[in-house]
């Protein structure tokens, strides 16, 4: 029986017209709400609510095995150290959401970096220079969803072309070694506190509400996920489908920028070798927090936990003295516990469903 393209056109129109979560149904067939999560009745299961289990069980194994764990200075060491991860991942939920994938961030990063420290350390205020590096990343993510999403060409494609391109301009930028300002205010950001709260952390969390509102209380985040779940139905639902790619990328390089100038904040630099290995930290914490490769499934609690497990990982690695030689070993193989940890339980339940 063929699809009646007129009644795919209402279905899908109803969905994108309620302001309220529905459960839908996702690409494996499963309950799939609004948000990318789970259907009602789900929740159980769901990936996000396995991985939150296992991050639990994480920090309280941490806690009676390592008393320093769980002191104060610890964890705002923990906060400081995921914050620029986090901003990161957040990020490249977007692309991924819509189907995409990007792999210009490492480059992004570098630049973010040298292009902050340059500017200030030719004399101009820390908050402009910190505006253009991260303008001019964002200005990146906008022209790879251009070509993606308008002219169609492939995302691994234009990212990892545009991640290179990044990374050799940085390279050019530092000829001369690492660029460190001299103003004394560069690492301030990093520095500051709210409270306990380490600024970086606050920074982080920022991004993480901005992009719950963008995914959840605008249109636009409806417009996402109904891109990722699937792009013919969403385009004959008269959603601006190429448009949308282009905000997502657009998206992914802002907070790319952001979480540039953050690292670069902390370490008061700019070097074209920071976030060398970070973008695959990135894809291990959305992994983990259950967003799904091409299917329009994810949600920013899941990437944030992601995100804290690689973080209490990293963490419980440092304060245990573990040789260096076994420490990507053991982290790794935490990573696919728990991955498997947030993975079996769910597919095992869509097994057992009638």
């Amino acid at each position: 029986m063929g699809l009646d393209p007129a009644a795919g056109t209402a279905a899908s129109q109803r969905v994108l017209a309620s302001d309220e979560p529905e459960a839908t149904p996702g690409p494996t067939g499963e309950a799939q709400g609004s948000d990318g999560g789970p259907g009602r009745g789900r929740m159980w299961t769901s990936p996000e609510f396995l991985v939150g289990v296992f991050l639990v069980l994480l920090c309280v194994v941490m806690s009676v095995i390592e008393p320093l764990f769980r002191t104060e200075i610890n964890l705002q060491n923990l906060g400081r150290q995921s914050a620029v991860l986090a901003v990161l991942s957040i990020g490249l939920l977007f692309p991924l959401l819509v189907g995409g994938i990007d792999l210009s961030l490492s480059g992004s990063i570098a630049f973010a970096t040298v292009v902050a420290a340059r500017v200030v350390d030719s004399g101009a205020s820390v908050a402009v220079g910190f505006a253009i590096a991260v303008g001019a990343v964002t200005a990146i993510g906008l022209l790879n969803g251009l070509l993606i999403g308008i002219a169609r060409l492939s995302p691994i494609v234009v990212t990892l072309a545009a991640g290179q391109i990044l990374l050799g301009v940085s390279l050019l930028l530092t000829s001369q070694g690492p660029i460190q300002p001299q103003n004394p205010a560069y690492g301030d950001l990093a520095a500051s506190k709210i409270g306990p709260v380490p600024g970086l952390v606050v920074a982080a969390a920022v991004c993480a509400v901005i992009a719950w509102v963008l995914l959840k209380r605008l249109k636009f985040g409806r417009y996402v996920y109904a891109v990722g779940g699937n792009e013919t139905a969403a385009w004959l639902a008269g959603v601006p489908t190429p448009m949308v790619k282009v905000g997502a990328y657009a998206i992914s390089g802002f907070f790319a920028g952001v979480a540039g100038i953050l690292l670069s904040s902390r370490v008061g630099s700019g070097d074209a070798t920071l976030g060398a290995t970070i973008m695959f930290s990135a894809y291990a914490a959305v992994f983990i927090g259950g967003v799904g490769f091409g299917t329009g499934r994810g949600n920013v609690a899941g990437v944030v936990l992601g995100v804290l497990v690689l973080g209490v990982i990293a963490n419980a690695i440092d304060l245990r003295g573990i040789a260096s030689e076994w420490q990507n070993i053991i982290s790794g193989v935490l990573i696919v516990l728990a991955i498997v940890f947030q993975a079996v339980p769910a597919r095992l339940a869509r097994t057992a469903s009638p």
